[in-house]
């Protein structure tokens, strides 16, 4: 885990976004991908399922986009033939919304030593659960 878990505590959210791939002329896949949490002191977290597969990694910086432009020629090709993950706000969408102006209250964990398979994130007015299933991390916004 690349954050310390109790650095969330006392942040106020003030953005949401989503990375979800997006297949070549497609909708994106907003079932899964990378959350990003930004607050309003500047800290940011980015969660995502680690490389095993099962558990959640946590990293303290913003997600970047590694096919921005300017793209070379063989990438706009890779980009236009399999598509590509791609960072959506997600602030004031159904759901996400309900983070906003929440201070983190608390932090909740599940796993062995440094392998976090879950996580319950406490909010003054909300609840968020992060978790990967399938190498994929899901998210679930429980409104008080």
């Amino acid at each position: 885990m690349g954050l310390r878990l109790d650095a969330l505590v006392g942040k106020t959210v003030r953005r949401v976004r989503r990375v979800h791939y997006v297949e070549p002329g497609g909708e994106p896949d907003t079932e899964s991908g990378f959350m990003e949490l930004s607050a309003d002191d500047g800290f940011v977290v980015l969660f995502d399922s680690g490389a095993d597969g099962e558990s959640i990694r946590v990293e303290a910086r913003e997600w970047v986009d590694p096919f921005r432009e300017p793209l070379s020629v063989e990438n706009r090709e890779f980009v236009r033939r399999h598509g590509k993950w791609t960072v959506f706000d997600r602030s004031g969408a159904a759901g996400y919304a309900h983070l906003i102006g929440n201070t983190v209250v608390a932090v909740h964990q599940t796993g062995a030593g440094d392998r976090v398979t879950a996580l319950d994130i406490v909010l003054d007015r909300c609840f968020l659960t992060l978790e990967v299933r399938a190498d994929e991390l899901r998210v679930l916004i429980s409104a008080v």
